[in-house]
């Protein structure tokens, strides 16, 4: 789906939306965008960066965004295509990431039709803007989210708690990976554009750079947390492992004690020492008992518990 709409008399915003084969062929001849161009802004597995075509004019931005709502299945952030050409800003989105369109159409009622003075970048750097802070909220619901596992697991240690963390984990990796690659196109941004930026856009820039900044140094500190509590927690079910397999095997060895001793006397072999004692069914017992009293005070002296 492709659609346009007027920011001024020369600028227009162009909604791209899985493009079909007529909707290429009309970017391509009436927006100027080269076929080279339009499978990066499309490709959905594109990382964040910065690519010109110096030759068409064209600057285009692939930004890493947060996707809310986002199914179990599918990642939590996905790339945005930003293309900025002559006289247009135009979006690629998917299914994923049409939420941007929505945004964009609320920053778009402050840009009067009439007025010549609205840049293209008027448009694009508060959008870059909100999509940068909108991380902001995840990162401390995933910190908040840890908190709670934390304390839960404090009370019992399970699979499930671990799971969990992992499952939190991954999203933290996303999540990060994203901003590493968004701060790196903004600085790129900054270094390829900032001289043909006006100052209040070199402003806007340069803190839209500390907001990412800033976004990516909390998702840093959470993952870091909840990597290491996810590995302190699954050292302790490790050892609590062990320690079941230690109290199995020793509990096992003590449980071959009556089965060596009745063995022996069960040979009916006359020259074993109480064979023929009218009590020597009793005596066994008490062999066998004295071996296992030997043996659990050897495994406590050896500190086999601990």
């Amino acid at each position: 789906m492709l659609s346009s709409v007027q920011i001024n008399a020369h600028n227009h915003w162009v909604s791209v939306y899985e493009p079909l084969p007529n909707e290429r062929e009309t970017l391509f001849a009436k927006y100027e965008v080269t076929p080279d161009m339009l499978e990066y802004a499309i490709d959905p597995f594109e990382k964040s960066r910065v690519e010109l075509d110096r030759e068409a004019n064209i600057t285009l931005l692939i930004f890493d965004v947060f996707v809310p709502n986002a199914n179990p299945d599918d990642d939590i952030t996905a790339p945005l295509g930003i293309m900025i050409t002559n006289n247009n800003v135009i979006t690629f989105t998917n299914a994923q990431t049409n939420f941007v369109n929505g945004l964009i159409a609320e920053l778009l009622p402050k840009f009067p039709n009439q007025n010549q003075s609205i840049k293209i970048m008027d448009l694009v750097l508060p959008l870059l803007m909100k999509l940068a802070t909108a991380f902001f909220p995840p990162i401390r619901k995933a910190d908040s989210q840890r908190k709670a596992l934390q304390r839960g697991i404090r009370r019992q240690n399970n699979h499930v708690s671990i799971n969990q963390f992992m499952e939190l984990e991954t999203n933290l990796v996303f999540i990060l990976t994203s901003l590493q690659g968004n701060v790196a196109l903004l600085q790129q941004l900054k270094r390829l554009m900032g001289s043909k930026l006006t100052t209040p856009h070199q402003e806007l820039l340069d803190d839209i750079i500390i907001e990412a900044q800033q976004g990516l140094e909390m998702a840093q500190t959470t993952s870091d947390v909840v990597a290491r509590i996810s590995g302190a927690y699954s050292k302790v079910l490790d050892s609590n492992l062990n320690q079941t397999m230690k109290f199995l095997t020793v509990y096992s060895i003590i449980l071959a004690i009556p089965p060596i001793v009745s063995g022996f006397y069960g040979e009916n072999v006359d020259h074993l020492p109480f064979a023929s004692h009218p009590f020597g069914w009793q005596i066994t017992i008490l062999i066998t008992l004295i071996f296992i009293a030997i043996s659990i005070w050897i495994m406590f002296n050896k500190r086999w518990w601990k």
